[in-house]
């Protein structure tokens, strides 16, 4: 819910005013007459709907999508000076230490990653684990998808991606991968043939010691496939996590109270679950946002309310004028001097 200043087009921008008259008109007539008086309303469109929604005067403007959309948004929104919350994404990392418990780490992190088959902003991206702990780690994650979805295909549990550009962009980044040498997992329960669906689907699918030139690496996946590199020491995580942009989540898994106080002192992330992923979002006494890439700004509970609101200053001075206040006034006397002075000093 936003509320829009008394002036508008204040700033110039390419959007026609026009267009933008033209969105308030449909926001006012599709709002019943209780929203109005509110203020608030629902406006539905593609992009050239954001877009003028987004140059708009607004008091306060919170976006939640891709990091490359909201640089976008900031700029237009950059026009009428618009404060902004933005709620991103990133690639989420996973670190499991060896002191874990690798059967409920492998089935919680499949369980986030097949949560709507990974399109969600706080999804683990990918995993760092011990080298010698891989095998386990992929083993575990296998029979945690068997548990949870027998078959796939025709299984209303799990969920299709949105649309066929990103059925084709996930495709790219498994085809890519399989390229450029790196070992492809299908976790398949059912043996299902994939190749000739209607409903988008793709199965649970683990690279295993992807390389940074894999542009799966490069971009966040938002969908059902989930790299698994390896580090010998805890120290080589942490620094590959330090390497790249700070993610929305991090999730680290582990016994080790030591290590875990390492991971969440020497990395930056917008938030964190330790042994769990994604949980920390739904804790509606924490803040959650994002952190440089990631987002900008919090919000849930108390913090959500700071965020949205704006705490204005009221100062009601006294009626009568006593000495002291007549004295702050010209003609400046020795006694306004020596104040002076005195702070001076």
């Amino acid at each position: 819910m936003f509320r829009s200043r008394n002036s508008t087009n204040r700033g110039k921008s390419p959007v026609s005013a026009t267009r933008s008259r033209q969105l308030r008109r449909n926001a006012s007539a599709s709002a019943p007459n209780s929203a109005r008086a509110r203020s608030d309303s629902l406006c539905a469109g593609g992009p050239e709907v954001g877009e003028a929604f987004a140059h708009l005067a607004f008091d306060h403007l919170i976006f939640t999508g891709a990091t490359s959309i909201a640089r976008h948004v900031m700029k237009a929104a950059a026009a009428n000076l618009t404060p902004l919350t933005l709620e991103l994404g990133g690639k989420s990392p996973v670190i499991l230490g060896r002191s874990a418990d690798y059967v409920t780490a492998a089935a919680r992190v499949m369980a986030g990653k097949t949560l709507n088959a990974g399109q969600i902003c706080l999804a683990p991206d990918y995993v760092l684990a011990p080298a010698d702990k891989l095998d386990l780690f992929v083993s575990e994650a296998k029979t945690s998808v068997v548990a949870m979805f027998p078959s796939i295909k025709d299984n209303p549990d799990y969920t299709a991606v949105i649309a066929d550009r990103h059925f084709e962009r996930i495709q790219g980044y498994i085809a890519d991968a399989r390229a450029k040498g790196a070992e492809i997992v299908e976790i398949n329960p059912a043996g299902e043939d994939f190749s000739q669906q209607q409903h988008r689907k793709i199965p649970p699918t683990l690279i295993i010691n992807p390389t940074d030139d894999m542009a799966v690496m490069q971009e966040e996946i938002f969908g059902p496939v989930l790299p698994i590199k390896t580090y010998g020491k805890l120290a080589e995580a942490i620094d590959y996590v330090n390497a790249h942009e700070r993610p929305l989540g991090l999730y680290y898994f582990g016994a080790d109270a030591a290590e875990e106080e390492e991971v969440l002192s020497r990395t930056t992330s917008g938030g964190v679950t330790v042994n769990d992923v994604i949980f920390h979002v739904a804790q509606e006494d924490l803040p959650f946002g994002g952190v440089g890439p990631s987002g900008m700004g919090s919000y849930h509970g108390v913090d959500g309310f700071r965020e949205f609101s704006h705490r204005k200053s009221v100062y009601k001075q006294l009626k009568k004028d006593l000495g002291p206040m007549k004295a702050l006034r010209p003609p400046y006397g020795e006694g306004v001097r020596k104040y002076l002075d005195s702070q001076l000093k």
